[in-house]
């Protein structure tokens, strides 16, 4: 048996990848950057670790080097500066997120006999229902970037015989998700700021329950194919309301009223097209398209990877449960 790699191991979902990958008696190697501040926990885990860049091609040869499967998660999400050019975004995130895949997947032709590519429903857009026939509207600047490079492996797919399979994400949660502290330090007040009343639907997946998937789609689909992963559709407010459930308070009815939102984002944006820059407060990206992405339904379509055999294996109420304690245990909620 070959090494399987796995991009962005270090990360939220690549340590639970690369935990269950190690579990299923693969030789699992990790590719990180040195700098990355969470290694401990993949390193304790066995894998063997390869420090380098997606914009360094000789550090993906050696990577490379007598791989047979390739998971690849590596990816720029979110602003990493709270000031931004006007484009500066949108070329950071295409530079990693695209060029950064096309120099993974150039480098693995002919090499491997799988390449699974983690995108994100954000390729798709937002909208009440889709499936993978819907036309891809992608949101903002991370969506783009990352439909930008699915295109380019389902292009390599077809021309060449490229071993690609995508994965769609929702909304991942679980243990080890440090950009959800946020919200715990809300709810010990019994809190969260909805925008809107929070009774729209998203659609969520437990890192679990993604994980399981992933190595199904790994197994038994076919190449060319993408598949959306999430558990059934809920509203947000159903959901921050589970978790409040599970840390054993009660949520609170308040809500940030929709013209309120508006607002403000309507004084930022006025204030970047006078000023020529991009501000991104907390290194989070608020503007129009995100408050009335944060209102509207969001859904797609499970019934593909349901197909395939899947079907979550633990559920909602279990996977808050599990969630919340590892915060707990952490001393992070």
């Amino acid at each position: 048996m070959g090494i399987t790699l796995v991009t962005g191991a270090a990360g939220f979902i690549g340590s639970h990848l690369t935990e269950a990958l190690l579990k299923s008696g693969r030789k699992v190697r990790a590719f990180v950057q040195k700098d990355n501040l969470h290694l401990d926990y993949v390193r304790g885990l066995g894998a063997e670790m390869v420090y380098g860049d997606l914009l360094d091609k000789e550090s993906l040869v050696t990577a490379l080097c007598g791989v047979d499967e390739v998971f690849h998660l590596a990816a720029k999400v979110r602003p990493q500066h709270w000031f931004y050019s006007r484009t500066g975004l949108a070329k950071e995130l295409e530079t990693v997120n695209n060029i950064g895949t096309r120099n993974l997947a150039d480098l693995s032709k002919n090499k491997v006999k799988t390449f699974v590519y983690y995108s994100s429903i954000a390729a798709a857009g937002v909208r009440p229902l889709m499936d993978e026939t819907s036309d891809a509207l992608p949101e903002m600047e991370y969506g783009q970037s990352k439909y930008d490079a699915e295109q380019y492996l389902l292009e390599l797919c077809k021309n060449e015989g490229f071993p690609v399979k995508i994965v769609r994400p929702g909304s991942v949660y679980g243990p080890r998700h440090l950009n959800m502290t946020v919200v715990f330090k809300f709810l010990k007040y019994s809190f969260f700021p909805f925008f809107g009343k929070g009774n729209n639907l998203v659609s969520l997946v437990y890192v679990k329950n993604l994980v399981d998937a992933t190595l199904l789609v790994a197994e038994k689909a076919p190449y060319g194919e993408k598949y959306f992963v999430m558990d059934e559709p809920m509203t947000l407010r159903k959901f921050f309301e589970g978790l409040a459930s599970a840390m054993g308070v009660r949520l609170s009815g308040f809500y940030v009223p929709i013209w309120m939102i508006y607002g403000g984002v309507l004084v930022k944006e006025s204030l970047e097209r006078l000023f020529f820059f991009r501000f991104f407060p907390m290194r989070m990206d608020i503007r129009m398209n995100t408050a009335k992405m944060f209102c509207a339904d969001w859904v797609c379509s499970n019934e593909k990877i349901k197909k395939l055999g899947w079907k979550p294996a633990v559920g909602l109420e279990e996977s808050l449960r599990r969630t919340v304690q590892w915060y707990k245990d952490n001393g992070l909620a």
